[in-house]
């Protein structure tokens, strides 16, 4: 069989050039290490060099030693044997064999003496997305049992932990439902049924207390982004970490309803009919909700997160993982799914976190930076799809940054693809070295795994057309080697231990399983790719004073201002000021600077204009003067406060004034809940997430908020810690209040 070759592309359109170049795909020849796999605007990537520039090259030999000039230094190392664990990998390519081989290492390297593993060279510990996110990349394909051993480690009181995060954890992150994705993958793998007994109960504990505390209406999940968990990254600057906790991100609301299919996939393998179909349709709804409330109108793309305090307005940025996660997980299906791969904004040295990036004032971090777990993902979106050429990006992306800076990096920056200028970047971080593996498992050899069977779904991009081996993947008690050829998608050929089969290994075998596949290319389009440069929105306006109607500052590059009152759009003008009708009840002004290009600004902060009937305040009972309520679970939990009276009936929306200086505002797990209740009736939770830093009990915001329908009358008010109100510490959960208000929506 006869392959050609075929350069990628340059510049930002896709466009393959063949060569009239024939290889025997049975040979490994010294010309597979010339082979040009990648050449993109910023560097080329052959069989076995790096070219990046004079001061930036990376040059690997069989004999395993890799030669390296970063930042003009010279340096050698050497990438050792394989682990004893998990696949080998050989090809003709030395880069694709020697940075597959730097992956295995590195991962074995962060085995602890419990059969857990770190997070990174920076983090010791176990961490729940961390942990998740690298299993179903490819890490389980490579260790399972030690995934399950990491994924049980995150388990606490039959329920899924949430990691740290902004505002002290949980309800304000709350994504610790991706534990599903990777307990379904384990189960996949194994078959262990005490596993999925074990998963399916933790999840079902798990998405039954985020449904009673999270779900508004609408049915939208409240929490940030999904590992975007460093608030002033991602999120505007007034944004508070309670603000964060009333908003509704993309990625964790596809997470969520992930989770409810899964747990519908779990309890159907399980034979409980009734709650599969239940759990089914949780799932379906929050799906709904997904598209109604995130699609960018008129785009593929889904938008970043809605934002703003009782007024919610979608972010039009696009942030990369719930987009990607969209495809993988099976929100957005066939030629949806396929535009969006092709949509989405990569940049010549990786895919960025989001896209365009933070203003000028924002360091990197999140923020202009990749991070070579979401190459991983963008990968397999890219094979699941046919994307060739995203594909042959992402694996040239994720091969450069390994081989040049000697690790699996957690971060790098996105002008430069280097490691240096952003606030930390760990060596050796978990889920990059499962996107590395997980290119070539789930990328290139295509491999997908249900309870049913492991299907082979290859995609060698025609650049990498050759010989792509692995052996040793140990699936469902079969121990499978698998040999590819050829170029392509289109298997034209499929042996299984020397007979002729479809591309598939039912669950049930035993024993070793050789399977061969050839590909041929039979002209399918390659793909293509959105090839961007690193952008910046323009700043948020900012509020001046004024005597009549709104102002604002001039924002440097805007072409035009957006007016929005309550969260929809009433004018757009040239201008640094806008005459506001006289509100009745409730009146919220943001604006939003838009420039020539179509960049915009994040909304400022809420301008309130209440009128004199829509707002009502009450303290808790005993209080005088600027005396505070302190709550704490060891010491005065509840309290009941002076009955508000309802003069005009409405939604109204009721949250706190309070502190809470357990820890600083970006990390820990002591967000404090408790649960209102009006006239004795359950209302919601509120949380009181961390407000400044550890020890300042002085910084006072509003909490997340409740909406409920009053009618005219007397309303007994109640704060009280109950069953609702456990968080992620469950020891500590203590805050200062000061009043609750009442404001008049609609």
């Amino acid at each position: 069989m006869q392959n050609s070759i075929s350069l990628i592309f340059s510049g930002t359109g896709i466009d393959f050039h063949v060569i009239d170049r024939v290889i025997d795909p049975n040979a490994v020849s010294f010309m597979d290490q010339d082979r040009i796999l990648y050449r993109g605007e910023a560097f080329t990537l052959t069989g076995s060099r790096l070219n990046q520039d004079d001061f930036h090259w990376a040059q690997v030999e069989k004999d395993g030693r890799v030669r390296t000039m970063k930042n003009g230094r010279y340096s050698e190392w050497r990438i050792v044997p394989e682990t004893e664990y998990g696949p080998r990998y050989r090809s003709g390519f030395e880069v694709l064999n020697k940075a597959y081989c730097l992956a295995l290492n590195e991962a074995g390297a962060l085995l602890n003496e419990e059969g857990t593993f770190r997070t990174g060279a920076n983090w010791p510990s176990v961490w729940t997305r961390d942990i998740a996110y690298a299993t179903h990349l490819g890490l389980g394909m490579w260790n399972v049992r030690a995934c399950m051993k990491s994924l049980q480690a995150r388990v606490r009181n039959g329920e899924v932990e949430q990691d740290t995060g902004t505002g002290g954890s949980w309800p304000i992150s709350s994504d610790r439902v991706v534990w599903c994705i990777a307990a379904w993958e384990a189960y996949c793998l194994t078959g262990d049924g005490d596993w999925l007994l074990r998963a399916s109960r933790v999840l079902e504990k798990t998405c039954l207390k985020d449904e009673k505390v999270l779900t508004m209406t609408g049915g939208l999940m409240k929490g940030e982004s999904s590992f975007l968990d460093w608030r002033e990254q991602s999120y505007p600057a007034w944004m508070t970490s309670a603000d964060i906790g009333d908003s509704s991100c993309l990625s964790t609301m596809v997470l969520h309803a992930a989770a409810r299919k899964m747990l519908a996939r779990m309890f159907r393998e399980l034979g409980m009919e009734g709650k599969a179909r239940e759990w089914d349709g949780k799932g379906a709804a929050l799906s709904v909700v997904v598209e109604k409330f995130f699609r960018i109108p008129g785009n593929d793309l889904y938008g970043q997160y809605l934002y703003g305090r009782g007024y919610p307005v979608l972010s039009e940025k696009v942030d990369s993982l719930g987009n990607m996660l969209c495809v993988l997980l099976g929100h957005a299906h066939g030629a949806h799914a396929a535009r969006m791969v092709a949509a989405l904004p990569h940049c010549v040295y990786g895919i960025p976190c989001f896209h365009p990036q933070m203003p000028e004032d924002v360091p990197p971090y999140h923020n202009r930076a990749t991070w070579p777990f979401l190459e991983g993902y963008y990968a397999q979106a890219a094979a699941a799809t046919g994307n060739e050429c995203g594909l042959a990006l992402a694996l040239a992306c994720m091969v450069r940054a390994a081989l040049l800076c000697g690790t699996n990096k957690e971060n790098l920056l996105l002008e430069t693809g280097l490691d240096e200028g952003l606030l930390l970047s760990s060596d050796s971080q978990l889920w990059s070295i499962a996107g590395m593996l997980g290119g070539f498992y789930k990328g290139l050899f295509g491999l997908r795994v249900s309870p049913d069977s492991l299907e082979f779904r290859p995609c060698i991009p025609d650049s990498f057309a050759g010989v792509h081996e692995l052996s040793g993947l140990e699936y469902r008690g079969m121990t499978v080697d698998v040999r590819v050829s050829g170029q392509g998608r289109r298997i034209v050929c499929c042996r299984i231990n020397g007979q002729e089969a479809d591309p598939v290994l039912p669950a049930g075998g035993k024993g070793r399983k050789a399977v061969e596949l050839e590909l041929a290319s039979d002209g399918e389009h390659p793909g293509q790719v959105n090839l961007s440069h690193v952008k910046r929105s323009l700043a948020s306006p900012e509020w001046k004073a004024s005597r009549h109607g709104i102002s604002w500052t001039a924002v440097p590059g805007a072409d035009y201002y957006r007016v929005f009152r309550n969260g929809i759009p009433v004018s757009q003008t040239e201008y640094c000021y806008y005459i506001a009708a006289p509100a009745e009840g409730e009146a919220h002004y943001q604006v939003m600077a838009v420039a020539l290009d179509g960049r915009e600004s994040f909304l400022n902060e809420p301008n309130e204009y209440p009128s004199a009937d829509s707002r009502l305040e009450t303290r808790p009972c005993g209080l005088a003067g600027d005396e505070v309520w302190s709550s704490r679970v060891t010491k005065s939990p509840d309290a009941l406060f002076y009955n508000v009276n309802i003069d005009r009936p409405g939604v109204y929306r009721v949250d706190a004034f309070f502190a809470n200086g357990t820890y600083d505002v970006s990390d820990g797990n002591t967000c404090a809940m408790r649960s209102l209740y009006l006239n004795g009736r359950r209302a919601g939770t509120l949380a009181f997430p961390h407000t400044s830093r550890s020890g300042n009990w002085d910084c006072f915001i509003y909490s997340t908020a409740v909406e409920v329908v009053l009618k005219p009358g007397p309303c007994r008010v109640e704060l009280a810690y109950d069953s609702f109100s456990v968080n992620m510490n469950r020891l500590v959960n203590d805050a200062v209040i000061k009043h609750l208000r009442f404001t008049r929506i609609s």
